[in-house]
């Protein structure tokens, strides 16, 4: 009895090693992993693709670009109501 190995007259098969993992169960585990690993980076990825013209100065340019029409509007308004009734009465609270 000074074998190592434990039998009853069956061959020695560790556990684990006979069973045969079928291909799609390794490929499902593979993409169970990716998307562990890929989960915490993919909203913040989204978020700046969706707000790309934030980071690239395009929003940027935009609202300069409305606030130069909303000045000149004004401007133009102004100019008019001016002519239609006349100047706007100032009061002199200096005395």
């Amino acid at each position: 009895m000074a074998e190592s190995q434990f039998n009853f007259n069956r061959p020695y098969k560790p556990f684990g090693l006979n069973v045969a993992v079928p291909e799609r169960t390794i490929q499902q585990a593979g993409e169970t992993l990716e998307g562990l690993i890929k989960a915490p980076a993919a909203p913040l990825f989204e978020f700046l693709e969706k707000n790309e013209v934030v980071f690239n100065g395009d929003l940027a340019f935009e609202i300069n670009k409305v606030e130069a029409q909303n000045f000149t509007i004004g401007s133009a308004l102004r100019l008019e109501d001016e002519k239609i009734n006349g100047r706007p009465p100032h009061f002199d609270m200096h005395f």
